[in-house]
């Protein structure tokens, strides 16, 4: 209902274009600056006439619902004023625009079941609003979730102009499920839309670089696993790499509890080809980067020291499917050793000199990457990491590492995942840490 005396409420679409949402919808300051523009929508919407002011009033409570971060309560009350009033437009746009402004405060907590759930419901109410689609698609992808992903955004795809983010998503979907043609088509595309974006330049680039390398490699299928390795006289050695990674796959999960449902990619490259393409440090035997990328191309068998290199790999892929990145290094690469040399101990001669001079690194230093340090100091931090987590195998189980890593997965810190997982035994992260050191 239009009130004689005002002017029509501008559209959402007039005041912040679509693109420029998709684009920046990352980015803290934008994000508050959409959450204000959409607050001021609501609180523009018309008054009606005596006999609806109640449903303007409602309007006005959901708005400070909004502003007091309640969008749970919002979404609700204006849910319930448009199963009143389910004519009324002013209703619809604003429940459409609390269903952004919630999904956005998700996708800024990085909490992306919640931000997927929220629009499902949201895509029930609305099913053409192609922002609902693009908000299911970065929540779906973030979960490792591609397929369901890539539906979504394919029909934001459909559902307007094109449009670079969309394009760029999709790209990355295509990239992480190993389908690299697709991969590049798409990212040429939104760079052709939007050239002056890093992000989609730098994507594109990285994909015609490995491309270049990869596309007279054979490429075989397995249930979990896609493999792309250079040809070589053992026409069997796809299939056997293959079946190696799948008793890998039943093995470790297991000891995990976990089984990731999509397929990894695992490319088997020469020692040069892994150098120009990851560009890790010389010391380097393995790469997980959403691909497990291994410099061990011309093998002819796969032996058991090809197994361990998988093994280790493959533990970094639930590891990171569990916890993202919040996972210390030395957790991330001491359980991907423990895995590695389950049936053997590991060579120690760096950490017992280290250990014999008292010159051991303190655990909370080994947290960060380790790729920038030197071949020596690398090798330390690897078997200082393996120590501590084979002590913590031995004197609580795989189980608590277990409960440990889930503890990191949602979204707890390293003491409060410890503090979880081992509490009950009376110790923390210090006190493990001493534990461990008085332990040999």
């Amino acid at each position: 209902m239009r009130v004689p005396g005002l002017k029509r409420r501008p559209s959402l679409s007039r005041i912040i274009s679509q693109k420029a949402l998709l684009k920046n919808m990352k980015t803290k300051q934008v994000a508050t600056i959409l959450m204000s523009l959409l607050l001021a929508l609501l609180l523009y919407c018309p008054g009606a006439q005596a006999d609806q002011r109640s449903y303007h009033d409602d309007n006005n409570r959901a708005v400070q619902m909004l502003n007091q971060g309640k969008h749970k309560d919002a979404i609700e009350l204006l849910k319930q004023l448009s199963e009143k009033l389910p004519q009324n437009e002013v209703i619809r746009k604003n429940l459409q625009n609390a269903y952004l402004s919630a999904g956005i405060a998700l996708s800024q907590k990085k909490d992306y079941q919640a931000l997927a759930s929220l629009m499902l419901e949201a895509q029930e109410f609305d099913g053409k609003n192609r922002l609902f689609r693009v908000m299911s698609g970065l929540a779906l992808f973030r979960l490792n979730k591609y397929d369901e992903a890539e539906v979504n955004l394919q029909i934001a795809r459909s559902m307007g102009e094109p449009d670079a983010q969309v394009l760029f998503m999709l790209g990355k979907i295509f990239y992480a499920t190993d389908r690299m043609h697709d991969a590049f088509e798409v990212l040429g595309s939104a760079r052709m839309l939007d050239s002056g974006n890093k992000a989609i330049e730098d994507m594109y680039k990285k994909v015609q670089r490995e491309l270049a390398v990869e596309q007279d490699m054979k490429k075989e299928y397995g249930r979990h696993f896609t493999i792309t390795f250079e040809g070589n006289a053992n026409d069997l050695l796809g299939s056997d790499v293959l079946n190696a990674l799948e008793d890998i796959y039943s093995h470790l999960g297991s000891l995990m509890d976990y089984y990731p449902e999509q397929q990894t990619p695992v490319i088997l490259y020469s020692r040069k080809q892994f150098k120009d393409i990851t560009h890790s440090p010389d010391w380097s035997g393995g790469l997980y980067d959403g691909k497990i990328r291994l410099p061990i191309g011309g093998i002819e068998t796969v032996g058991k020291r090809v197994k361990q290199l998988l093994t280790h790999e493959y533990m970094h892929v639930i590891l990171r499917d569990i916890a993202g990145a919040n996972i210390p290094c030395w957790l991330n690469e001491g359980l991907a050793q423990l895995s590695e040399y389950e049936q053997e101990d590991r060579k120690m001669v760096l950490f017992e000199k280290a250990r014999r001079h008292n010159k051991l690194l303190k655990l909370a230093a080994l947290e960060g990457s380790f790729k920038n340090y030197s071949g020596m100091h690398a090798m330390l931090a690897y078997e200082q990491s393996y120590s501590f987590v084979r002590f913590l195998r031995d004197e609580y189980d795989w189980y608590r590492l277990q409960k440990l890593v889930f503890a990191l997965g949602d979204g707890l810190t390293i003491s409060e995942a410890i503090d979880r997982a081992f509490g009950e035994f009376g110790v923390n992260y210090k006190s493990l840490e001493k534990r461990w050191l008085e332990s040999f």
